[in-house]
C-alpha cells in the first residue's frame, strides 16, 4: 500500500460517515485512515513511509482502524465490515492470514462434548503457537497459558482487540431446556467473533444427545433473532487428540423418527377421569394437557403423564424434554416405563426441528412463551404439583413471567389433578378436572382472575368427593389433612364442613 491509496481509502471513511457526521473534514479523514499502518496522524504516515509500504488492507488492519471509530466518533464497525467497505467494487473479499499461527486451521467454531479433547487442544496450540494466550472460559481456564474470560465470557471488553486467529475456549454449555437460549447467545457470539475478528472457537457442549449434537448447535444459532448467516463460521469438531478438524457439512439431516407403540395404559386415570379426557382429546392433536397431583415428589403427576400416551397416539411421535442438568441425573429416569422408552432430548426447539408433535415437558424449566410458540402445532404434556387446576395451571404459566395469561389459558385442552387419600377401605382418588369448552378467555387478564374462572368451570371437583367421603365417615380428619399437605384452605374447608353439619370444629 502506498500514501496514494490511504487517501483514497480516507475518502471511502469520510462517506462512510458522512450520514452521521456531515461536518467531518477531509484533514480528520486522513488522520483516521492512518489507523490502518498503525500511526497516529496523517504526518506520521508521510514521516514513515515504510510502515505504509507494509500495510495490508487485512482484519489486522482494519482492527484498529475500527477501534479508532468507536472511540472518535462511537461508530461500530467490524474488521470484515471495513474490509467489504473499502475494497473495491466487485472485489471478492478473501479473509487474511490469522495473525496467530496462520498455518493452522481455518478460523471459525468446533465443537465436542470432551474435556479430555479441549485439554490435548490446549497443549497443541501451545506448542504450534509458541505459548500464545488463549481466552477462556471455565472449559480451558485452569490452563497455565490461559487469561479467564470471567463472569462476561464472549462479551468480555477487549476481546475484540486481539489478534486474529487466538483460540478461545468456550464452555461448558449445557444443552437442555432451561439452558437452551442461554446457549444459544453464546454461540451465536461465538461465531461472530469467529466470522469478524478470525479467531478459533473451541466449544465444549454437555447434550443428552451427543449423536445430533452438530444438528441443534446447527439449529441453535440459525434460529436467533435477527440471523443472517452467522452458522457459516461453524466449521467442525475438536477430536480426542486436540486437532480442530473440518467436518463437512458440519450438519447433517436429523435421524429418522422410528415410530414404536407405546406400552403405556390408562390404569392410572379414574372412570370420572378417564372417559372425560378421552372424548376431550379424540379430535385434539395441538394445544397443552396439564396434570397435577398433591403428592410431593419429584416427578408430581407423572402417572398420569404416562397414562395420556395411551390417549394421544394419535397426535404424533413422543419425545421428553430434559428440563436441566441434575447433579444426580439418575432421577431422571425415575419415571414410569412408558416414558423411559421416549427419545431425551434437549428442548422443545430441538424436538420440533425433528418431526416430534408430542412432548413430555417441566413446566418448572420451561418458558410460558415457548408454550405458546409451540402448542399451534405440538401437544404439550406436563405434570406439576397441584390440588386444584388452578394450582397447576399457574405453576404452568408462572415460568418465564408470561404476561399474557389468557394467551397460554386459550391452548389448554384439558388440566386435570388428582388427590390420593386413605380411607378405611384403602386408598381412592378425588379428582378435579377442567376441560376447555369455547369460554371466552379474552378478558382475563389477573392471575386472580384466571384462577377464579378455573375454580368456576371444573367439571369434576375435588370438593365433591371429599364431601362424600365425610358424610359416609369413610376419612379421618387427619386423613385428609395429610392427604392435603400444603393446601392451606383445606383447614377453612374443614370448618365450613363441621359448621353445616353441626360438628365441633
Amino acid at each position: 500500500m502506498d500514501t496514494q491509496q490511504l487517501k483514497l481509502l480516507a475518502g471511502l471513511v469520510r462517506g462512510l460517515l458522512q450520514p452521521s457526521h456531515p461536518s467531518l473534514g477531509h484533514g480528520q479523514s486522513l488522520d483516521l485512515i492512518a489507523a490502518l499502518p498503525g500511526l497516529r496522524n496523517w504526518p506520521e504516515v508521510l514521516a514513515f513511509r515504510h510502515r505504509v509500504a507494509a500495510t495490508e488492507l487485512d482484519t489486522t488492519s482494519t482492527s484498529r482502524l475500527a477501534f479508532r471509530l468507536k472511540k472518535r466518533f462511537a461508530v461500530e464497525m467490524s474488521p470484515q465490515e471495513l474490509i467489504e467497505a473499502l475494497s473495491p467494487p466487485g472485489a471478492v473479499v478473501t479473509r487474511s492470514t490469522p495473525h496467530i499461527w496462520p498455518a493452522g486451521p481455518v478460523p471459525g467454531v468446533y465443537v465436542t462434548t470432551s474435556q479430555n479433547a479441549i485439554d490435548a487442544l490446549l497443549e497443541a496450540y501451545e506448542d504450534a503457537t509458541d505459548g500464545a494466550l488463549i481466552y477462556a472460559e471455565h472449559a480451558g481456564n485452569r490452563w497455565a497459558g490461559s487469561i479467564d474470560l470471567g463472569d462476561y465470557g464472549l462479551w468480555s471488553a477487549g476481546l475484540d482487540r486481539v489478534p486474529s486467529g487466538t483460540l478461545l475456549v468456550v464452555g461448558p454449555l449445557q444443552l437442555d431446556q432451561q439452558s437452551w437460549n442461554d446457549a444459544a447467545d453464546r454461540l451465536e457470539t461465538a461465531c461472530l467473533h469467529a466470522l469478524t475478528s478470525g479467531h478459533r472457537v473451541a466449544v465444549l457442549l454437555d447434550t443428552p444427545t451427543p449423536d445430533t449434537l452438530h444438528e441443534d448447535v446447527r439449529l441453535m444459532v440459525a434460529s436467533r433473532p435477527n440471523h443472517t448467516d452467522e452458522e457459516t463460521a461453524l466449521i467442525g469438531v475438536v477430536t480426542d487428540d486436540g486437532e480442530l478438524q473440518a467436518r463437512i457439512p458440519f450438519a447433517r439431516q436429523w435421524p429418522m423418527i422410528e415410530l414404536v407403540p407405546t406400552t403405556a395404559t390408562t390404569d392410572a386415570l379414574p372412570t370420572a377421569l378417564l372417559n372425560p379426557l378421552r372424548d376431550a382429546l379424540a379430535e385434539r392433536t395441538n394445544g397443552l394437557l396439564l396434570f397435577g397431583s398433591a403428592d410431593i415428589k419429584d416427578h408430581a403427576g407423572v402417572e398420569l403423564v404416562a397414562a395420556s400416551l395411551a390417549l394421544t397416539e394419535h397426535c404424533g411421535p413422543a419425545a421428553r424434554i430434559m428440563p436441566r442438568h441434575r447433579s444426580t441425573p439418575s432421577k431422571d429416569w425415575d419415571v414410569p416405563e412408558p416414558i423411559r422408552q421416549l427419545n431425551f432430548l434437549p428442548s422443545l426447539e430441538s424436538a420440533y426441528a425433528q418431526g416430534y408433535r408430542r412432548m413430555i415437558y417441566h413446566p418448572g424449566y420451561t418458558h410460558a412463551e415457548r408454550l405458546i410458540e409451540y402448542s399451534d402445532d405440538v401437544l404439550l404434556i406436563s405434570g406439576t404439583y397441584g390440588v386444584d387446576v388452578a394450582d397447576v395451571f399457574i405453576g404452568t404459566a408462572r415460568s418465564g413471567g408470561v404476561q399474557d395469561e389468557e394467551s397460554l389459558l386459550a391452548r389448554v385442552i384439558a388440566i386435570a389433578s388428582m388427590v390420593t387419600i386413605a380411607t378405611n377401605d384403602g386408598d381412592t382418588s378425588l379428582p378435579n378436572l377442567f376441560l376447555a369448552s369455547g369460554h371466552d378467555v379474552g378478558a382475563l387478564k389477573k392471575f386472580k382472575e384466571v384462577d377464579e374462572f378455573l375454580t368456576a368451570h371444573r367439571l369434576l371437583r375435588w370438593e365433591d368427593g371429599l364431601t362424600r367421603l365425610l358424610d359416609t365417615g369413610a376419612v379421618t380428619t387427619e386423613a385428609v389433612q395429610e392427604a392435603f399437605p400444603r393446601r392451606h384452605g383445606i383447614g377453612a374447608f374443614l370448618d365450613e364442613y363441621a359448621k353445616k353439619n353441626g360438628m365441633a370444629a
